[in-house]
């Protein structure tokens, strides 16, 4: 028996709810909503969804990540007509399999005055039409077929290599009526109260026509297929894996906004409402990943829980102390460490071997003294490089040996989710 209750499209109480994919399930979505009715589900998929799943773009993506859609064959965005450098016209056509090949397209046949002449070019699988074309031919030329005798010349052609030139429409706006739909269904399954704000309001009743003629009424921000290379909180999140989709609700400046990126082919800010739904800043991060079929959600806490952090220090000694060390990694010997402190913080001696103060402390005084030789800052990671001054050894064990310290680097790491 199907669940009844309140549809966020039609906003109509009592409907027959159905399952909803917020992303559509052709590229790979795992987030589910109930709280869409059987119709408006129905003309999400024909009106909305669709607008979005046929752009060349999207189909691409498809290809290059090998989604069937509901008819069972991965979609190809160079399926099409074209033509060869000579002119004639052909289609580029794939199979169930997705194998592609290519169709020459007929001509209109050449057909002498008195017709008793005629030239048919039509592709090799086409072979078969030959004779009703020949019978439409002296039809139309009130020949009796039966009281003359034909007399013909096929002659097959093979083109090696062929070059295919076509042309594409890429659409730029109405695909946009699809990520509008992801970003409101995804504030209004996650946000108490959403779906009573004026804008929520404005963007179901579009949702609802289906009409991408009114997509001027929406508060993009950008253009999606421009900002598609934006990464989206690159300290946390790993952009360059594009086997998923990224959805993320944030309050910037009292105003609440929604960010689709799908693949790498869109990334479209949307403004959901005029007022905030909680603090500035993040307020729920949605990750799609279709290579393990799943939709995992994050809130700022959560974030703070599941991100990775590693802080760690490489060295650079002397030439004549780093020749040493690397003659005793050579040798694989036993033991091979700096003396440290319990904590595992390097402890830093003089000449004498008498202790002066460990790694940590010693990085923290030329920090505050300005002493920081270089300092690089990339995604996800930080790192800077002191110049330490004459009379900084480490303790090389088992050994004992004194060596001096040129520079150390400290490099603080986010793995990314």
């Amino acid at each position: 028996m199907c669940k009844k209750g309140y549809c966020i499209i039609c906003h109509q109480d009592n409907q027959e709810l159905s399952d909803e994919h917020v992303i559509p399930e052709a590229i790979g979505g795992y987030y589910h909503i109930y709280n869409v009715c059987k119709d408006c589900n129905s003309k999400l998929g024909d009106h909305v969804d669709n607008l979005l799943l046929n752009h060349w773009f999207i189909k691409a993506a498809r290809h290059e990540k090998g989604f069937k859609g509901y008819k069972g064959y991965i979609p190809n965005p160079l399926v099409g007509e074209g033509s060869l450098p000579t002119g004639e016209k052909v289609r580029v056509e794939q199979d169930n399999d997705g194998k592609m090949s290519i169709r020459f397209i007929p001509t209109s046949p050449e057909v002498s005055d008195d017709g008793k002449f005629f030239k048919i070019q039509v592709d090799a699988k086409d072979e078969k039409t030959i004779p009703n074309i020949k019978t439409k031919i002296l039809k139309r030329h009130n020949i009796d077929e039966t009281k003359v005798q034909i007399v013909s010349d096929c002659q097959l052609v093979k083109i090696e290599h062929p070059e295919v030139r076509m042309q594409f429409t890429i659409d730029i706006k109405n695909y946009k009526i699809g990520l509008l739909k992801i970003a409101y269904e995804f504030a209004a399954d996650r946000i108490e109260g959403y779906i009573d704000d004026p804008i929520a309001k404005l963007y179901a009743s579009i949702l609802h026509e289906g009409n991408p003629d009114r997509l001027d009424e929406v508060f993009f921000e950008g253009d999606a297929i421009n900002n598609a290379s934006l990464n989206i909180m690159e300290s946390i999140i790993d952009n360059s894996n594009t086997n998923r989709h990224i959805l993320l609700l944030a309050n910037i400046h009292n105003k609440l906004y929604c960010i689709v990126k799908l693949f790498d082919k869109f990334c479209q800010m949307i403004r959901m409402s005029d007022s905030s739904y909680g603090e500035d800043g993040l307020v729920l991060l949605a990750i799609n990943d279709f290579v393990n079929h799943k939709c995992d959600f994050y809130s700022p806490t959560d974030l703070i829980r599941v991100t990775n952090y590693s802080e760690f220090t490489t060295f650079k000694l002397n030439d004549e102390d780093q020749a040493y060390l690397d003659s005793l990694l050579r040798i694989n010997k036993e033991g091979i460490g700096f003396a440290c402190n319990k904590d595992q913080d390097n402890i830093l001696f003089d000449s004498e071997g008498i202790p002066i103060c460990t790694e940590s402390i010693l990085l923290l005084t030329l920090e505050r003294l300005n002493l920081i030789k270089e300092e690089s800052h990339t995604s996800g990671k930080i790192s800077v490089t002191y110049k330490i001054p004459l009379g900084y050894y480490y303790l090389c064990m088992p050994d004992k040996k004194l060596l001096m310290v040129k520079e150390i680097t400290k490099v603080n790491e986010f793995i990314k989710i």
